[in-house]
């Protein structure tokens, strides 16, 4: 990955280009989100902007006419003040009403391209980069504040636009007011200094939030409840949960008083610069050189300015805030196209397999790790066999199942199919020719058949398919639970009913056996809430099936820990330290007398 997306770009500094970017994304999302009632809402705040400032003039016109005794013009005046005054208080009541539609509309778009911006990564690098799911974490729970982003863009118009005015209409008054402008300057600098503060804070707070939020999801797990209550582990718990929060809260503490510092000075410069203008304007009119309405209406301006200056440089704050979401989405947005334009082989995989798959002189080191996990690994999965990987935990064999299923690309060599590279193959095109069950399933809490049935996506739904995978994967009697076979609603939380370990994982390996011709099949571990024996008897099946002549053009690879599981297999390969040490059937194996015997009579004794 290019160090463009290695550069922490949640940093407080932001170039003009970066700025307007994340103001673009704000608004596109609204427009993308809600586009009708995105316009109305940004229609109606300019509207009102508008009629506000237009309103404000006609005071200079209802006191010049008072003032000089012409009783029908003040009359004309104070009628237009009350019409524009209504007009601009109906618009920005419709702008409240549809705000926080908009603002709700972009929060599930949101929402719904954080799934597809991460879904979309053929790999699962950022996984295994602290500082890339940190920024994921990051964006999640800032997903509401970003939605929020467009509300506050139009605040800001609406008051940029007012101000606008408001300095026009008062150096057409006095010239000399033009100063007052060079007032906000502290105070501009005072919120990005209160600004720098806060994303400081932030940043962070991110892995002591993180580490909180683990303790809590440990303390009220109930997977969890039984090891913490035999080892008296709760008071520890609730005293680290109170430790990471103290550092949180002592780290907003600290940010949320120093910026309150900056910004109650930079305020205090810009109001006595307020101040000091209403107090010329009075010498003035004292000499005659301002009129008696001249000196009302920028009185009233004034007055209005400071109110307007502070909500616009508040909103400018808002915006300066959310624009370090912006920026963490926008990153995602990039990190996504270019992880996909990475991996973006476009041919097609081949209709079934005439020899193999073969791994050749595979290395590979997670992101952030300098020790590899492969070195040099070459292995054989001939089409029509059953090859078993086995290695002492912590040897590699998860690492490359997720290489051959193309979730890691190798750093160097290659895995070629039929002699033909992987790598450039269309990602979703091999992904839909490969099927798998993993020992970290996920228990899919939807209806039965669904559950298993999106194994096999276009065939969703598909009953028949749903219970002849439950089936080999002998899992046929959960096809017939209470209360509704197929139809069973699964999970505790959604009223549903709750499956044991063992059961989840029979779903998993019923999913993985829903494709009717993959060319690569893949099982890490996928039984090991299963006894032994149902194991062995599981994978018998799977062996039969994956050497009949339906199966011919398919390569299976089975991961297990249990040796008497593996002996069943074609040929045997040990991984030890990242690399392919043994590689033969169990007799010759056993035979050789090797790492493979040493485990498993180790495993053997443990048995008797």
């Amino acid at each position: 990955m290019s160090e463009a997306f290695v550069r922490d770009k949640t940093a407080p500094k932001l170039t003009w280009r970066e700025f307007a970017r994340g103001i673009a994304v704000m608004v596109k999302l609204g427009f993308a989100a809600a586009p009708g009632r995105a316009s109305a809402a940004m229609a109606a705040e300019l509207v009102g902007a508008g009629l506000t400032l237009f309103s404000s003039y006609q005071l200079k016109d209802l006191v010049q006419a008072a003032a000089g005794g012409d009783h029908a013009h003040a009359l004309t005046a104070g009628l237009v003040l009350a019409i524009t005054g209504g007009m601009s208080w109906i618009a920005f009541l419709t702008y409240g009403q549809l705000a926080p539609r908009v603002t709700e509309a972009i929060a599930v778009h949101l929402d719904t391209e954080l799934v597809r911006l991460t879904t979309r990564m053929p790999t699962l690098e950022y996984a295994d980069r602290p500082a890339y799911a940190d920024k994921i974490t990051l964006i999640r729970n800032a997903n509401q504040a970003l939605a929020q982003g467009m509300q506050a863009i139009g605040l800001i118009i609406r008051v940029g636009v007012m101000l606008g005015g408001t300095f026009v209409i008062l150096i057409g008054i006095d010239p000399w007011l033009a100063v007052l402008p060079l007032f906000a300057i502290p105070r501009a600098w005072a919120g990005r200094k209160a600004r720098q503060l806060a994303v400081a804070a932030q940043e962070n707070n991110v892995q002591p939030m993180r580490l909180r939020a683990h303790i809590f999801a440990q303390a009220t797990s109930p997977a969890a409840g039984k090891e913490i209550r035999i080892f008296g582990l709760g008071q520890e718990l609730a005293d680290r949960y109170r430790k990471s929060t103290d550092l949180t809260r002592d780290l907003n503490i600290r940010s949320t008083w120093g910026g309150a510092l900056w910004s109650a000075g930079g305020d205090a410069i810009f109001t006595l610069g307020c101040v000091g203008a209403i107090a010329w304007l009075v010498v003035r009119a004292s000499t005659g050189a301002v009129s008696p309405g001249g000196v009302v209406l920028a009185a009233t301006l004034a007055t209005g300015l400071i109110m307007q200056m502070t909500q616009a440089l508040q909103f400018t704050q808002v915006v300066q805030m959310l624009m370090t979401t912006a920026e963490r989405f926008l990153w995602l947005v990039d990190y996504s196209d270019e992880s996909a334009k990475a991996a973006a082989g476009e041919a097609a995989p081949p209709a079934v397999l005439a020899r193999g798959l073969r791994v050749e002189h595979v290395s590979f080191t997670y992101p952030d790790r300098d020790k590899p996990v492969l070195d040099d690994v070459s292995l054989e999965l001939p089409a029509g066999s059953v090859i078993a990987l086995v290695g002492e935990n912590g040897s590699g064999k998860s690492t490359l199942v997720k290489l051959l299923c193309g979730f890691y690309r190798p750093d160097s060599g290659a895995i070629l199919a039929d002699g033909e590279d992987v790598a450039g193959i269309d990602p979703k095109q091999w992904r839909a020719r490969t099927s798998g069950a993993f020992q970290d399933f996920s228990n899919l809490e939807v209806v039965l058949h669904e559950s298993v049935g999106v194994g096999d996506l276009p065939r969703l739904g598909d009953r028949e398919l749903a219970t002849a995978a439950m089936g080999r994967a002998g899992a046929a009697d959960l096809a017939k639970m209470e209360p509704k076979g197929l139809d069973t609603l699964l999970g505790k939380k959604w009223g549903g009913v709750e499956l044991s370990g063992g059961q989840w994982q029979k779903l998993a390996l019923s999913r993985a056996l829903t494709r009717e011709a993959p060319l690569l099949s893949v099982f890490d571990e996928p039984a090991a809430a299963l006894d032994a024996s149902a194991e062995h008897d599981m994978f018998e099946r799977f062996a039969a099936e994956a050497r009949s002549g339906a199966a011919a053009g398919r390569a299976t690879l089975l991961v297990s820990h249990r040796f008497s599981t593996v002996r069943m297999a074609d040929a045997i390969a040990v991984l030890d330290g990242g690399k392919i040490v043994e590689f033969g059937p169990h007799e010759a194996l056993m035979a050789a007398g090797g790492k493979y015997a040493e485990l498993f009579e180790m495993q053997a004794r443990a048995y008797r």
